[in-house]
């Protein structure tokens, strides 16, 4: 039996009264080619019915547990180079998505609170976990547009034609799937071409860089007398010349589908403000290695565990990257390579400080730093589910709970479960 709020499942659940009519007919019509095609088709449709259901008997003695999972997904922006080393890129990025809806996309067709993650350094639940992401500010359409508009990206502007040329490295020869922006007006990786970056690394000290030209971006009007373009509003924006186009890197594995999923919202919030995303997906060998730990993104999507002890455990993710001996950038865990000194020093003042409460107070501090930095998002906790037989007790999705295993085990038979968290071992065997 099915309620009227859930959905039929399995093969030919789709299929309308008027759809399977249309099949009878067409089945017993005169057009005998059509009907015998007709009628090899719906065996094969009652066969996939009759093996749906037998697995469904076998499954009805399991259940799946789930829980939040002590871990969260952020969004990451690589802050190092192109477009989001400035940081009101990066805060209208931040601004331009609805964490709400993300959260809600993932977790609440599974059940489970559909609350967006508040702090980059504690869960809900921890000691440490305060929402801290007001220092940033939460879904501004209008906002976002005026930081872009602040940083010099414009709708409508001229935007050059790039050579478009090959990725290096064995993702290079793969077809990538284009989100808002156009992969004709991208270069190498898929991002935009860029020249030297006026800000340089000023953006991850928290300062925004002032361009020196007044009255408007350099390149981005056209000579007088020009028309109008049609459709302005609908234009990408541009500036000196090149479309703001975002390289969004995902793993392309069939575990990974939904992080593609959310990928795809956030693409299309980011297309309302004008950003585009060249979507590139790679093989999940190579997508932490090859392009998340070396740089080699503009956006992309990954996950944090929760830690107890965010003093220690977080300040190497969120530490400022400094330069090494070698002349390369030592970012450690910090794969945004977005940080600022006054971050580094809170994080140091709570590993040096017994208080406890005076810790929490210093990570609470430092996590607002990070929000208004932009280098990374959190979206949503991560859900657990384990599927278990249903004579199984204690045993599941803990989340944050410790398993205890010396009660987990089976029903004795007839004997049910106990209705509170826990039914303790004497009812197992």
């Amino acid at each position: 039996p099915h309620s009227s709020s859930s959905p039929l499942m399995g093969p030919g659940a789709d299929r309308s009264a008027a759809d399977a009519l249309q099949s009878w007919a067409v089945a017993n019509g005169t057009d005998e080619d059509a009907a015998d095609e007709e009628t090899v088709a719906r065996k094969k449709l009652r066969k996939a019915a009759v093996k749906y259901a037998r697995q469904q008997r076998a499954l009805s003695g399991f259940e799946v547990r789930k829980s939040l999972e002590p871990a969260y997904t952020q969004l990451a922006l690589n802050g190092a180079e192109g477009p989001l080393t400035d940081e009101r890129v990066r805060r209208a990025v931040a601004r331009a998505l609805d964490r709400k809806e993300i959260a809600q996309a993932v977790l609440g067709p599974l059940g489970l609170p559909a609350v967006p993650v508040g702090s980059h350094l504690a869960l809900s639940g921890q000691a440490h976990y305060a929402d801290n992401s007001g220092a940033l500010g939460g879904q501004d359409t209008k906002e976002a547009q005026a930081l872009l508009a602040d940083a010099g990206w414009v709708r409508g502007g001229p935007v050059k034609e790039q050579k478009k040329e090959k990725a290096a490295g064995p993702e290079g020869d793969k077809a990538d799937d284009t989100g808002g922006g156009k992969a004709d007006d991208t270069g190498e990786d898929g991002k935009a071409q860029q020249g030297p970056d006026p800000a340089g690394h000023l953006a991850q000290d928290g300062k925004q860089y002032k361009s020196p030209h007044q009255g408007g971006a350099p390149g981005a009007y056209a000579p007088r007398g020009t028309a109008a373009p049609a459709n302005r509003e609908a234009a990408p924006l541009a500036k000196n010349g090149k479309p703001l186009t975002l390289r969004f890197v995902l793993p392309s594995g069939p575990g990974s589908k939904t992080l593609r999923t959310v990928a795809d919202r956030i693409s299309r919030m980011l297309e309302r403000v004008g950003i585009g995303t060249e979507i590139s997906k790679v093989s999940d060998e190579s997508y932490f290695k090859d392009h998340i730990a070396s740089g080699q993104y503009d956006l992309a999507l990954y996950s944090w565990p929760a830690t107890a002890y965010p003093a220690t455990d977080a300040r190497p993710v969120f530490a400022k990257p400094v330069p090494a001996a070698d002349g390369s950038l030592n970012v450690e865990q910090n794969y945004t390579r977005v940080g600022t000194d006054q971050v580094d020093q809170l994080f140091d003042e709570a590993v040096a400080t017994l208080d406890e409460g005076e810790s929490r107070s210093l990570i609470r501090k430092a996590d607002s730093r990070i929000w208004a930095a932009a280098g990374s998002i959190p979206l949503f906790q991560r859900p657990q589910l384990l599927a278990a037989r249903k004579n199984l007790v204690n045993a599941g999705a803990f989340g944050f709970g410790t398993p205890v295993y010396e009660d987990m085990g089976f029903l004795k038979k007839g004997a049910k479960p106990a209705s509170g968290p826990s039914a303790k071992g004497s009812a197992a065997r």
